[in-house]
């Protein structure tokens, strides 16, 4: 366990030295599990692509006003826009996205509290206004689903079996 954290620590070093510093994910540190990170990137990750409708008209949470790295306004959750599968910027999306899911209660994850319709987290309500209208959103149901199967290694042989929400069913 000790040589897990002191591996996790250096890599968090190593990342802070590039131009993008991704998020450091005290989840994986605390626990020793993961996320899946193949359906990070056929199941989530595009849901963060996607011109969704939502309280506030059509969003798009890695647009360059929102949550982009390079002009982001979006605090700690940075995304680079439309990554290659396998790629970089692919893994650094899902870092920082897995930062923000909670291990424990996975419905108390930022992830999902920050754009869903009435409830304010740490920071209150999300200044882009709500995207998911409930609980029953097909992308809150993608995330909530992903944030709650764990696994040892985020390369496991269980990864590899979520199914991708219809895009144009989520939000308002």
């Amino acid at each position: 366990m000790q040589l897990r954290l002191i591996i996790v620590l250096s890599l968090a070093l190593l990342l802070a030295a590039c131009e993008v510093v991704d998020a450091v994910d005290e989840n994986q540190a605390v626990t020793g599990r993961s996320l899946c990170l193949s359906d990070y990137q056929m199941c989530i990750d595009p849901i963060f692509h996607a011109n969704l409708l939502g309280s506030s008209g059509i969003i798009n949470c890695s647009s360059s006003g929102c949550h982009d790295t390079g002009a982001g306004s979006g605090g700690g959750f940075k995304l680079h826009p439309t990554p290659a599968l396998n790629s970089e910027q692919m893994r650094s999306n899902f870092y920082t996205a897995q930062a923000f899911a909670n291990f424990t209660a996975a419905a108390d994850s930022k992830l999902l509290l920050e754009p869903l319709t009435g409830t304010f987290s740490i920071t209150g309500s999300h200044a882009g206004g709500d995207i998911f209208i409930d609980e029953n959103d097909p992308c809150y149901i993608a995330i909530i689903d992903w944030v709650s199967k764990q696994v040892a290694d985020e390369n496991s042989a269980a990864c590899g079996a979520c199914t991708p929400p219809v895009l144009s069913a989520c939000g308002y």
